[in-house]
């Protein structure tokens, strides 16, 4: 990683984007290893198209306390991946979260789903 593991405050919104970008890199970079330590049965490809998804999802906050606490989060993330602190199955739930059933919300659709 090419940045420090601490939580800095960012003092621009330029300088916050700089180390959102820091941080992709290196999840960029970290993904064939991630699933050679995980044993993952999926190339590095799909990690890297699901590190993009992720950050995509923030990419239009432009709050510079927001983007310091999500770049923490990013790196703890990283970090406790990296150091092979989650087990394989902490690492699938981010792929298979999205490919599950809704679970359903009125009273009868659980009723009928048996989840009352």
């Amino acid at each position: 990683m090419s940045q420090p593991f601490v939580t800095a405050v960012s003092g621009s919104l330029t300088n916050a984007r700089q180390r959102v970008i820091s941080l992709y890199r290196d999840c960029q970079r970290a993904a064939p290893k991630i699933v050679t330590l995980y044993e993952l049965d999926f190339p590095a490809d799909v990690v890297r198209a699901k590190v993009r998804e992720e950050f995509e999802k923030n990419r239009f906050v432009n709050d510079v306390g927001v983007l310091d606490i999500l770049i923490f989060k990013g790196q703890a993330e990283l970090r406790e991946t990296m150091m092979k602190w989650k087990q394989t199955n902490h690492v699938y739930q981010y792929f298979y979260k999205d490919e599950l059933d809704p679970k359903p919300t009125d009273f009868l659709s659980k009723f009928y789903d048996n989840r009352e």
